[in-house]
């Protein structure tokens, strides 16, 4: 006890035992302020460990017996307990019982004699995170209080990145999962059993179809997310943009010095996705000659690195996305017969934001909303004039038409209701100018282009750029208003 004396000259700690985290992790020689609990049944002891941790800057309790030490652990917050072994009625093994039951992220350092060594050994055996001897010099004290704390510190910055990380893959998975499909459609629920009935198979191929726009990789995202398949990466990758002479690097990888520029071993998309999901958007772009070699990958499931004599076998549902009619490209040469088939296994069809009128509002209060959060906007949603607006608009870009409008809308409005007025479609990639009636008939995929859907979308842009005036509506289609009049009569507008 008289090695504690409190003379502070003999207070000579060592700085690079103090760390706490910054937005840079661990930053040394700073104070880091702990709740310590000191449970001891001599009141020097007492007195003496809490002038020192209060010189260090903690916040110290003292409890004179182990009852009333586990009591304060109980009812409030303790980061470090210190307790001795030799206590009347309840001994410091059983307060660490104690304290490990009610507060398990508490640590507890218990003080033995010199000659304890047994005691030392128990209560590491039985869950103490340090010990030092009685008598004891500061130095072992501080010694013993800096690895606590150290250790104290990095757990709560891995519990909070651990919380950060929970709350990333959470909002992924809100974003990528049958979540993201907005809409209550016939067409969406579908389309949403169908994702749900594919993604309980394992390594099933899809092929996923869908004109520009329609959301053709979040419903790729909603498979790989439903499946078991969700804690493994999700890798997509745009056909149509990598280079005809990479695209067996970029899919396969190469070792080093397989060619130039090869300075180190790298891995390609199948060995990335090893585990997960491969998604190839625009499978219809892919060159002849990578078809042949993606053919085999799907039937061997084992690629060969560029450079490389060795085959790596690889675990990876494959979902590809086109706008293209797949079936006239392998009737015109420009796709593999053999690979669409196999492809072709489990094929999910995305429908046009014209079979799904009904989901419009939906989608741009979605959107709206999520503009609002992240202009940190007061948008409370759309007028009735604006909702009017919207559901007679024709959408050949689609959904992603939609997004850009109401973003659009959203950044040059203040707050409150967006109005008709502020959406404004001819300035959002839909490419409505002279050419209308061409970019009508160019939004259909050629599967599914056929007289009456296409007529009814040009009956429907016509009303809507004429503001429902059928004479006008007329002229600018070319016929008369009674040919306008029954076709429109025809299709329910």
């Amino acid at each position: 006890m008289r090695d504690l004396a409190f003379s502070y000259s003999r207070l000579i700690f060592s700085k690079t035992n103090d760390c706490i985290f910054g937005k840079r992790g661990i930053r040394m020689n700073e104070q880091v302020s702990m709740t310590v609990l000191v449970i001891d049944d001599d009141a020097h002891i007492r007195t003496a460990i809490g002038k020192f941790l209060i010189a260090r800057g903690h916040t110290v309790i003292e409890a004179a017996n182990g009852e009333r030490g586990v009591e304060v652990v109980e009812s409030q917050a303790v980061d470090i307990v210190i307790t001795d072994v030799k206590m009347p009625k309840m001994d410091g093994f059983e307060v660490l019982r104690r304290v490990r039951s009610v507060a398990p992220e508490t640590e507890v350092i218990v003080i033995t004699g010199v000659k304890e060594a047994e005691n030392a050994f128990r209560a590491l055996r039985e869950g103490a995170f340090d010990f030092f001897n009685k008598p004891f010099k500061v130095e072992e004290l501080n010694a013993a209080i800096q690895r606590t704390v150290r250790y104290q510190m990095i757990r709560k910055e891995k519990d909070r990145v651990q919380d950060r990380l929970d709350q990333f893959v959470a909002q992924e998975r809100e974003r990528s999962g049958l979540n993201a499909l907005i809409g209550e459609s016939e067409a969406v629920v579908r389309m949403k059993v169908e994702i749900q009935q594919v993604a309980a198979t394992d390594h099933t191929t899809v092929l996923i179809v869908g004109e520009t726009g329609t959301g053709k990789e979040l419903v790729a995202r909603a498979v790989h997310s439903e499946s078991d398949r969700a804690g493994g990466p999700f890798v997509p990758v745009n056909c149509s943009a990598i280079p005809g002479n990479l695209f067996e690097s970029a899919f396969f990888g190469h070792k080093k010095g397989a060619f130039t520029d090869a300075r180190a071993d790298q891995k390609g998309h199948f060995e990335m996705a090893d585990g997960g999901t491969l998604f190839l958007d625009e499978i219809g772009d892919m060159p002849l000659d990578m078809q042949v070699r993606l053919l085999r990958v799907l039937e061997d499931r084992c690629i060969r690195p560029v450079g490389s004599s060795d085959e790596i076998a690889v675990d990876v549902r494959v979902v590809a996305a086109t706008n293209r009619a797949l079936g006239v490209a392998v009737r015109d040469g420009s796709f593999r017969e053999d690979l669409y088939y196999r492809l072709n296994v489990f094929a999910i069809q995305v429908p046009p934001l014209r079979e799904r009128v009904g989901d419009v509002l939906f989608l741009a209060r979605h959107f709206l909303a999520n503009c609002a959060r992240n202009l940190g906007k007061s948008l409370v949603g759309f007028s009735r004039e604006a909702e009017e607006l919207l559901q007679r608009q024709v959408f050949p870009g689609n959904v992603r038409m939609l997004k850009n409008a109401v973003e659009r809308a959203a950044i040059l409005c203040g707050n409150g209701e967006i109005e008709a007025d502020d959406l404004d479609f001819d300035l959002v990639g839909d490419g409505f100018g002279d050419r209308w009636v061409e970019q009508v008939v160019q939004s259909f995929s050629e599967d599914q282009m056929n007289l009456p859907a296409v007529e009814r979308v040009l009956l429907q842009e016509a009303l809507r750029r004429t503001e429902g005036n059928q004479v006008q509506a007329a002229a600018l289609l070319g016929v008369s208003r009674m040919v306008l009049r029954n076709r429109m009569k025809r299709y329910g507008l």
